[in-house]
């Protein structure tokens, strides 16, 4: 472990430190650093709102409370690309040294520009069912599914607005005009330009078969995995492929297509061969499913952080443990940051994949489960170390431990190595107070 760690530090910080001292490297990190608050502050609504005991969310709905948690995790989460989108560009903009609000803005302008802006919905009319078109922007595409377009949209767009800005073209206002008035209406050549760059986009785009940007970046992804059937090496190429995505900023949203048709068939088809005491279809499947899900427990990795030496490390770690125990994992992903962080994309892209071969091989070997599918079905908040052993026994909950130790191992010299770099800054930072009080 102790090679390992030089190893880090010779080669993967010095790496890490060159790559983050790129200006769109450095500020992605900032902008997700700065979006961390959202996701820490709506933990403990999205915690109660989905406690994972029996019947507790039926219970909120029928007392009328479920709608406002969910308004208030969609206020948070699910528009979370929007506030990606602004805090992304006002980060890129001052590494760039042009207009932070103005890069901001057109930022979102541009973003929502692009996007759909309508939805088709089911209405009666004189007594059937039909289908009407209504002007709207659906949730989905302003949160997870839109996340990696929002980003590109933001550095893309700030980027030629410090281009075109440097060209003289932004409209010169006498003196006496107010600096707000100023900055306000000065940029609109550059503006306009912009604009109907969204325009072009949007037009070219509405000629392709998905119709807008949006769902044909989803349908390239999901294109080659729409055909795959639930198999082990189908879980741990899906699996691995999210993991992987999530560190490029690409939400698991995205590939919901072809996950969620290889889920519920997975789960469907136990739980009937079960209820009529038939063997499990897709009871390797499914084992292999848990054991990677179980990897990415980042209870684990926080866990640890309680014991860092740097400040930010301790504080992420009280901000972000309880959510992790619950499924939440935004906080960590966002406030660390993981998500396009060179310092820990080995652990983050490949942690899971080496747990789903490791699952696999003790599942047809030494550690054979016996799986009760019915326990797929309780809330997705539910922690996996209740869930596996209710759902496996004694040999799933073996292969969790491992699992919990394989991620441990993984992450464990990354973390330490980055808690030390954190804390050297720390004591610098301290230093340079002093020396100038």
């Amino acid at each position: 472990m102790q090679k390992l760690e030089q190893l880090i530090n010779a080669k993967i910080m010095p790496l890490a430190e060159k790559m983050t001292k790129n200006k769109i490297l450095g500020a992605l990190m900032e902008g997700f650093i700065r979006t961390s608050p959202i996701t820490l502050g709506i933990a403990f609504i999205t915690i109660v709102g989905n406690f994972p005991i029996p019947g507790w969310t039926n219970y909120l709905k029928e007392i009328g409370l479920m709608a406002h948690v969910d308004a208030i995790t969609n206020g948070a989460t699910g528009v979370l690309t929007l506030y990606v989108i602004y805090s992304l560009a006002m980060a890129y903009a001052k590494r760039l040294e042009t207009n932070e609000k103005n890069a901001a803005i057109i930022s979102l302008a541009f973003f929502i520009m692009i996007i759909p802006q309508t939805i088709t919905t089911t209405v009666m009319q004189d007594g059937k069912a039909v289908e009407s078109v209504i002007n709207a922007l659906k949730l989905d595409y302003l949160g997870g599914q839109g996340l990696f377009i929002g980003m590109i949209v933001a550095l893309v767009v700030t980027k030629l607005y410090a281009y075109l800005s440097s060209k003289n073209l932004t409209f010169k206002l006498p003196d006496s005009v107010p600096p707000m008035v100023s900055q306000s209406l000065s940029p609109v050549f550059v503006v306009t330009i912009i604009f109907v760059l969204a325009f072009v986009i949007r037009v070219g785009f509405s000629f392709t078969p998905a119709g807008d940007i949006i769902n044909f970046f989803i349908q390239t992804i999901n294109a080659p995995l729409n055909s795959m059937v639930a198999s082990p090496i189908s879980i741990i190429i899906i699996m691995g492929l999210l993991a992987i995505l999530w560190f490029f900023g690409i939400h698991n949203a995205v590939l919901q297509g072809p996950l969620g048709v290889i889920s519920l068939t997975m789960v469907m088809g136990n739980i009937q061969a079960f209820q009529a005491g038939k063997e499990l279809p897709y009871l390797l499947p499914s084992v292999i499913y848990g054991g990677m899900m179980a990897s990415g427990f980042m209870s684990i990795v926080i866990g640890y952080m309680f014991k860092a030496k740097s400040a930010k490390f301790k504080q992420l770690a009280k901000l972000s443990f309880i959510p992790s125990v619950f499924n939440i994992t935004e906080p960590i992903m966002f406030g660390m940051p993981i998500i396009m962080n060179p310092m820990f994309m080995i652990p983050q892209c490949f942690t899971q994949i080496i747990s789903g071969f490791v699952t696999w091989g003790l599942a047809v070997t030494i550690l054979p489960v016996s799986l009760n599918p019915t326990m797929s079905l309780l809330p997705w908040t539910t922690p996996i170390f209740i869930k596996m052993p209710l759902a496996g026994g004694i040999n799933y909950t073996i292969i969790m431990i491992i699992c919990f130790a394989i991620t441990f191992m993984m992450w464990y010299p990354f973390i330490k190595v980055a808690d030390r770099h954190e804390y050297e800054l720390e004591q610098a930072n301290e230093e340079s107070l002093q020396n100038v009080k």
